[in-house]
């Protein structure tokens, strides 16, 4: 590749959604086509909110009041949450 190279801008990205959508809605592909390009655009955004969410979940500091205690635990049981 030599010693140049190329980086993309974050438009490009906004760009091709753009396109994607445009495939997906106007175009003249057969109905199947078009619904599986909407479906994947769908998947995508499904996939990234959930991603979202559990992250934020994951990072969520416990309330005060809600700590366990390790006392009320035996040696043998693990904690579940």
């Amino acid at each position: 590749m030599g010693g140049e190279t190329l980086l993309a801008s974050k438009w490009d990205a906004g760009v091709d959604v753009v396109r994607f959508l445009w495939v997906g809605l106007f175009s003249s592909l057969p109905a199947w086509a078009r619904y599986t390009v909407l479906a994947l655009f769908g998947l995508t955004v499904v996939y990234g909110f959930v991603s979202w969410l559990r992250s934020r979940s994951s990072s969520a500091p416990e309330a005060e009041g809600a700590e366990e205690s390790d006392e009320t635990l035996q040696r043998d049981e693990t904690r579940v949450r």
